[in-house]
């Protein structure tokens, strides 16, 4: 008999990075950052100013769409916009607010990483960050 689809591995995985996610957004969404605000927010780094086409190609969303969440994001003085030079593009950055908030989230990133990889010693470690490392690669083909 055929393994059943909600026992097999790629459900697993999928299930995990699932609940993953949802562990992270958890404390964004009780501050009004949708999920993927957290993309932006990460890709900004100290006082650094990125580009909107740095930015795109950073978090994967289309101009459009990264708009829309800057505007967001400035309403909630998590980041600013900058406009310079003849052709007036746009750079941002984050906000002191947005800074800490960021810590934050890399804080909470580390510590959810602890928590899950806590009964592992190195060696799994490392057979567990290739093999999905491969993963990944297998699937953007």
């Amino acid at each position: 008999m055929a393994k059943k689809v909600n026992s097999s591995t790629l459900y697993y995985l999928i299930e995990a990075g699932q609940l993953a996610r949802f562990t992270l957004q958890r404390p964004l969404q009780e501050m009004g950052i949708y999920s993927g605000d957290d993309a932006i927010i990460l890709a900004l780094k100290g006082k650094k100013h990125l580009s909107d086409k740095q930015l795109c190609a950073r978090t994967g969303l289309t101009a459009h769409t990264l708009q829309l969440r800057i505007n967001r994001l400035i309403s909630l003085s998590l980041i600013n916009r900058n406009f310079s030079g003849s052709d007036n593009l746009a750079d941002t950055n984050l906000t002191k607010k947005g800074r800490k908030l960021r810590k934050n989230l890399v804080a909470q990133w580390h510590q959810l990483q602890e928590a899950l990889m806590d009964d592992l010693n190195a060696e799994e470690k490392k057979i567990l960050r290739k093999t999905l490392k491969r993963f990944s690669n297998l699937l953007l083909l």
